[in-house]
C-alpha cells in the first residue's frame, strides 16, 4: 500500500539528526553574511563610480534579473533530486560573483557581477528551502522555517556590520579601495557556504532528501503546471505578501545608504541601523511558535504588514540616529515574520509533487520584487527625491494587508 504524504514525510524527517540541520543553518548564515555585506558595498561602489540613486537601483536590480527566469526551472530540478548539486554549485557561483565585484571598475561590470552573484544565491535558496520542507514534518514546518530564516536574519545583521566596519572611506578613491576590501571579505564568507552545505550533503549522502515526493508516493516529482497553482487564492496571496516583504527588505538595504548620505550619516551608522533591523527580524523569527499559539497566521501577517508600513513612513521623516534605530527595531520585528510564515503557507497549499516548484514560484515573485522594485524606486527617486523608494515600500506593505484581510473572512474549502 502506498505511504501517505504525511507518513512519508514523517518517516524521513524522523531519520534526520540535528547535525544536517545545523550545517544547513550555518550555510544559510554564511549566504546572508555574503549577500548583505556585498549589497551595501555595491551601493557605495556605485556612488564612488559617480553613479546616482537611479544607478544604485539598477545595479541592485541586476542581481534579480536572471533569477526571475531561472527560479522555477531550479525548483523543478530540486523536485527531481538535484538539491545537492544546486547547493554546491550555487556556493561556487557566489564566490565567483564576489571576486568579480572586487575587480569591477564600471557600472556595467558592477551590474554583470551582481547578476552572477544573484544566480548563485537563487540556487542556494531554492535548494535550501526545499531541503527544509523535505526534512520537516507538518508540525515542524513553522519552527524549522523560522530557524532557517532566523539564520538568514543573523547573516543580515552581521553582513552590514562587517561591511560598515570595512568601508570607512569618504571620498571616491577611498570608497573604491574600501569596497574592494569588502568584496574580498564577501568572497571569504562565500567559501564558508560551500564548506557548510558540502558537509550537510555529505552527512545526508544516500538519503532521499531534496525530492518532493515521499517514499512510496505515486506522484512524479516536478510534474504539473507552476502557473496553474496561482489559481489557488491562498497560494497567490502568500506569494504576493512574500513579494511585498522582500521588496521592502531589499529596497531598505539598497537605499538606506542613499538616505544616510542625504542625512549625513556615516557608513558605519548606516551599517548599525541595518544590523538593528536584521537583529530584531532574527528575534521575531525565534518567537514564531509562541506567536502562532496566540494569534492566527493570517491575522499575524496582516498586523505586521500594517505596522511595517506605518514604520516606513517614520523612517522617511526622521533623521535622528537613535530614533531611527528604534523605528528599525519595530520594522525588523514586523518584516521578520513575512518570509517564514509565507514559506509554510506555500508548502501547505502546494501539491506534494510540486512543493519545491511552489517555493521557487514564491522566490520568482521575490526576484521580480528585487528586479522591478529598485528600478521603479530609482525612477521615483528622480521625481520625488531619496524618499521615493520608502514611499513605494509603504504602498506595497499596505497592499499586502488589503490582500490578506478578505481571506480571513472567507471560509476555507
Amino acid at each position: 500500500m502506498p505511504m501517505s504524504n504525511e507518513t512519508g514525510r514523517d518517516s524521513r524527517a524522523a531519520r534526520v539528526t540535528p547535525l544536517p540541520l545545523a550545517f544547513l543553518l550555518l550555510g544559510t548564515l554564511a549566504v546572508h553574511v555574503a549577500m548583505f555585506l556585498n549589497r551595501p558595498a555595491a551601493s557605495y561602489r556605485v556612488l564612488a563610480l559617480d553613479g546616482d540613486a537611479q544607478a544604485v537601483g539598477l545595479v541592485a536590480a541586476s542581481s534579480a534579473v536572471l533569477p526571475v527566469v531561472l527560479a522555477i526551472p531550479m525548483g523543478r530540478w530540486s523536485d527531481r533530486g538535484k538539491a545537492p548539486a544546486l547547493l554546491l554549485g550555487g556556493g561556487a557561483v557566489m564566490v565567483l560573483g564576489s571576486l568579480l565585484l572586487a575587480h569591477a571598475g564600471s557600472l556595467p561590470s558592477m551590474a554583470a557581477s551582481n547578476a552572477i552573484l544573484g544566480v548563485g544565491q537563487l540556487a542556494l535558496m531554492v535548494a535550501a528551502q526545499s531541503v527544509i520542507a523535505d526534512l520537516s514534518t507538518p508540525a515542524q514546518q513553522d519552527r524549522n522555517f523560522g530557524l532557517f530564516t532566523a539564520a538568514a536574519s543573523l547573516g543580515q545583521l552581521l553582513g552590514p556590520l562587517l561591511g560598515g566596519w570595512v568601508i570607512s572611506g569618504r571620498d571616491s578613491a577611498e570608497l573604491l579601495e574600501a569596497t574592494t576590501r569588502a568584496f574580498w571579505v564577501g568572497a571569504g564568507a562565500a567559501v564558508l557556504i560551500v564548506l557548510f552545505y558540502g558537509l550537510m550533503v555529505f552527512v545526508l549522502r544516500g538519503s532521499t532528501f531534496g525530492t518532493s515526493a515521499p517514499a512510496g508516493e505515486t506522484h512524479q516529482p516536478g510534474r504539473g503546471s507552476a502557473l496553474a497553482m496561482l489559481r489557488n487564492r491562498q497560494l497567490s496571496v502568500a506569494v504576493f505578501v512574500s513579494f511585498s516583504v522582500m521588496a521592502t527588505v531589499d529596497l531598505l538595504v539598497a537605499y538606506m545608504p542613499v538616505l544616510g548620505e542625504h542625512h549625513g550619516l556615516s557608513p558605519t551608522v548606516v551599517g548599525v541601523l541595518l544590523a538593528v533591523r536584521a537583529g530584531f527580524s532574527f528575534l521575531s523569527r525565534l518567537l514564531i511558535p509562541v506567536l502562532l499559539r496566540h494569534v492566527e497566521r493570517l491575522l499575524l501577517l496582516a498586523i505586521n504588514a500594517t505596522l511595517a508600513a506605518g514604520t516606513v513612513f517614520g523612517v522617511v521623516v526622521i533623521d535622528d540616529p537613535i530614533t531611527l534605530a528604534v523605528l528599525l527595531m519595530v520594522l525588523g520585528m514586523s518584516l521578520g515574520l513575512g518570509q517564514p510564515l509565507t514559506m509554510t503557507w506555500v508548502v501547505r497549499e502546494a501539491p506534494t509533487q510540486l512543493r519545491s516548484t511552489a517555493l521557487a514560484l514564491r522566490i520568482t515573485a521575490n526576484r521580480v520584487a528585487q528586479a522591478a522594485g529598485p528600478a521603479v524606486a530609482g525612477g521615483l527617486s528622480t521625481l520625488v527625491g531619496v524618499t521615493g523608494p520608502f514611499w513605494l515600500m509603504a504602498v506595497l506593505l499596505t497592499a499586502s494587508t488589503g490582500a490578506i484581510l478578505p481571506l480571513r473572512r472567507r471560509p476555507r474549502a
